[in-house]
């Protein structure tokens, strides 16, 4: 299991402190002010202040004439109200800090690691099996705000046998995305990942899995189930099954016309496959999966096994809508190394072409893999050959280097982590501007609503950043006190300002009013 240390050197940990939204300095300078006032407070009723008023030495004159000892206590009250509050924040915040807190990583540097990666986009990840968990384990670094939809059509070892003998969806492709996403240490996610191998009826099955299976059954559902575990991980995302239905079994089709039944056998096929389905037939999607979809900021797809990991997860077609319907960026990324049986002699161009055939998605991004290794013949597998263009997409092409240089039939999750936050930043923000750019013009042309929108926009980037729920508060109570300030008058002056714009306004030969393109520059 692979992990990395991070480091702690004492300008990491003042960078930290002094990065807004820590959380701590507010209660640490509380404190500061409730000691201050205390110590007024003491002062006063040691040292009265001697001046003709009784407290003018101290500038407290429009008190009036009040004694010193009263106004010493009420400061002394006040300070030390302050300072318990204040005391209350502190605890707070080292106990959750201690809960964030990992091995060779300190609290300070914990809570603003995931204070920062609270604000980062939301990544919606669709897939299963090893390809998912090393995906997860790079982004988690990047945004806890994640999404992890795996796949329910999985017929083997303990899962298969869990789903067969206690009617549950198979919980291993979601316990290695849950154990990937986890910040509870390696001793916890060890114990998640141990597998029995005595003899008994316990050999082959994963305690991670049983877990799960004592979940679902006490939690009554599986996502219920999940989200417990979730606790007990202290994972950094949400794990969601694309669908809440038992008993979904992978079909496919080879080219020969025979008929594969069970993830198992289509993964093993040497044959082309001409089709896969499931059964039963129109099962659906999960309402979280599909909600997630809806809000992402990016859409990943894959790593993973082609046939057996993604392509189940479109074969439900509210899946492959969801991800046709958002505005985010969606990108497919290719294996590094060709799958045993399943994709042998497939190069980036024919995994591409399949998983439009199969699920009917077009993706906006398609990301490569560039840093090509060559693998011993033992290993029955080939590298996946760099390319610098595919036939007929139409999206945007990315090389990166992202393999593993130990082992290079798998993804660096760290690698294409932040290949795929360059993309987000880079490609993605502009595919979105481009989005909103193609809204209706009646809603475009209209100034106060572009004024509302830029209005709101720039609030909700200044929420997100303010870790503080009273900060939140109070600047949201501004804005609705505020708005009708700043909106009514906009409305009028507009009224007059679209008078004058529509005089620009000529009418062709077909009587159809048009604006002039100077009134539609001004505007």
């Amino acid at each position: 299991m692979s992990s990395t240390r991070v480091p702690n050197g004492w300008r990491l940990r003042a960078g930290a402190f002094l990065r807004p939204g820590l959380g701590l300095k507010r209660w640490l300078g509380l404190l500061g002010a409730g000691a201050a006032l205390f110590s007024v407070g003491v002062a006063l009723l040691i040292a009265p202040p001697t001046g003709a008023s009784g407290v003018d030495a101290t500038g407290l004159s429009t008190l009036g004439e009040l004694p010193a000892a009263l106004l010493g206590g009420a400061s002394m009250l006040a300070g030390a109200a302050l300072a318990a509050l204040a005391v209350r924040g502190v605890y707070g915040w080292v106990v959750r800090g201690t809960s964030l807190r990992r091995e060779g990583v300190d609290i300070l540097t914990a809570v603003d690691m995931m204070q920062r990666r609270g604000r980062g986009p939301r990544v919606v990840t669709i897939g299963g099996g090893t390809g998912m968990s090393t995906l997860l384990r790079g982004l988690k670094h990047w945004t806890t705000n994640l999404t992890a939809i795996v796949t329910v059509a999985d017929d083997g070892g303990s899962s298969g046998r869990l789903r067969d003998d206690l009617r549950m969806p198979p919980p291993g492709d979601a316990r290695n995305c849950l154990v990937a996403l986890s910040e509870a240490g390696p001793v916890i996610e060890g114990l998640f990942d141990y597998r029995f191998n005595s003899g008994s009826h316990l050999d082959g099955h994963s305690l991670g899995n049983l877990l799960l299976a004592a979940l679902y059954e006490k939690q009554g559902g599986f996502q219920e189930g999940l989200d417990a575990a979730a606790r007990i991980l202290a994972v950094s995302g949400t794990v969601v099954p694309v669908s809440s239905q038992v008993g979904l079994v992978l079909m496919g089709e080879t080219a020969s016309g025979a008929v594969l039944t069970g993830e198992s056998e289509v993964g093993r096929t040497s044959e082309p496959l001409r089709r896969i389905w499931l059964e039963p037939d129109g099962a659906a999607a999960g309402e979280a999966a599909l909600r997630a979809i809806r809000n992402a900021d990016l859409i990943v797809i894959g790593p993973g096994s082609l046939y057996t990991s993604i392509l189940p997860n479109f074969l439900l077609r509210e899946i492959g809508g969801a991800v046709a319907a958002s505005d985010a960026p969606s990108i497919l990324v290719c294996n590094v190394a060709t799958q045993p049986h399943e994709t042998d002699g497939y190069d980036a161009g024919h995994h591409l072409a399949e998983f439009r055939a199969h699920s009917g998605v077009s993706v906006s991004h398609f990301l490569v893999n560039s840093n090509v290794r060559v693998l011993p013949n033992e290993w029955n597998q080939a590298a996946v050959p760099a390319v610098s263009q595919v036939e007929g997409f139409r999206g945007v092409l990315v090389s990166a280097d992202v393999v593993n240089d130990d082992f290079p039939v798998r993804h660096d999750p760290y690698k294409l982590a932040g290949a795929l936050m360059s993309i987000w930043r880079a490609g993605g923000r502009r595919a979105n501007r481009g989005a909103a750019s193609a809204r209706p013009a009646a809603q475009a042309g209209r100034p106060e609503l572009r004024a509302v929108a830029r209005a709101w926009t720039g609030w909700k980037w200044l929420l997100r950043r303010l870790g503080n729920l009273q900060a939140r508060v109070l600047l949201t109570l501004t804005y609705v006190v505020f708005f009708p300030v700043i909106a009514i008058p906009h409305r009028l002056l507009s009224d007059p300002l679209r008078i004058r714009r529509r005089r620009a306004a000529f009418v062709d030969a077909s009587g159809v009013d048009r604006v002039s393109p100077e009134a539609a520059r001004r505007q």
